[in-house]
């Protein structure tokens, strides 16, 4: 984790990606087609493991690797598309991650404010092909594209579950606290947006600002909130 510039803002906005951020999250190229040709056996076996939290957990928290995971699903190869395809897609499907552009732009408008932090409960291959993208040089510009390629340097930083070692709502003290620390911050000078109702109030019980907000929720009672808590 990079040391945030001190002198420069002295508030911090975290804002989840599952539901909030991002539109998909694993293998959009894949799940979104219906005719490809791991289609069926993928969408069945990612469910399988959606539902099953011991196992999901090992890969969100980095006790388990991608390759081992996608090794593990079980997926039937169908000619060229075989296990280590599917492997290469997960990460090559980071880029083309549909983001929530509205939000992005929204939450643009306060980076001379405040650090804008994505806080996700994510794998091994999204926290390093987010970084990748995140580290591309040269001045950010408006796109139509809405993708994670296009957007990932709009953002000062990522929190990642399989790098930190646990879940958002399993331990949000220890998932949060350690980069406020860093930047000199206590969770009153944070913000949280996230769609779950239970990580909200344990945001809050710790002393931060939190707001419940998911995609398909109006967005402009949310901007003016967040501009009020900001200029606040």
């Amino acid at each position: 984790m990079q040391q945030p510039a001190l002198d420069l803002w002295r508030r911090a906005v975290f804002v989840g990606w599952d539901g909030v951020l991002a539109r998909s999250r694993f293998w959009p190229s894949i799940l979104d087609d219906d005719a490809h040709p791991l289609h069926v056996s993928l969408q069945a076996r990612l469910a399988e493991l959606l539902a099953d939290d011991a196992r999901l957990a090992e890969w969100l928290t980095g006790r388990r690797g991608a390759d081992d995971v996608v090794a593990g699903l079980g997926v039937e190869p169908v000619g060229r598309y075989t296990t280590s395809y599917l492997r290469g897609q997960l990460d090559r499907d980071h880029r083309t991650t549909p983001v929530n552009v509205r939000l992005l732009r929204a939450l643009r408008a306060v980076r001379d404010r405040a650090f804008v932090v994505v806080a996700a409960d994510g794998s091994d291959s999204f926290a390093q092909g987010f970084r990748r993208l995140a580290a591309r040089r040269g001045r950010w510009r408006e796109t139509r594209a809405e993708t994670l390629a296009a957007w990932a340097t709009c953002c000062d930083e990522l929190l990642c579950s399989s790098e930190i070692g646990t879940l958002t709502a399993e331990d949000p003290a220890a998932f949060f606290g350690p980069y406020l620390h860093a930047s000199g911050l206590a969770f009153a000078d944070a913000l949280l947006i996230d769609g779950r109702a239970d990580q909200c109030a344990a945001f809050r019980a710790l002393g931060g600002t939190a707001i419940r907000w998911e995609l398909d929720d109006p967005l402009d009672p949310l901007t003016e909130a967040m501009q009020a808590w900001v200029s606040g």
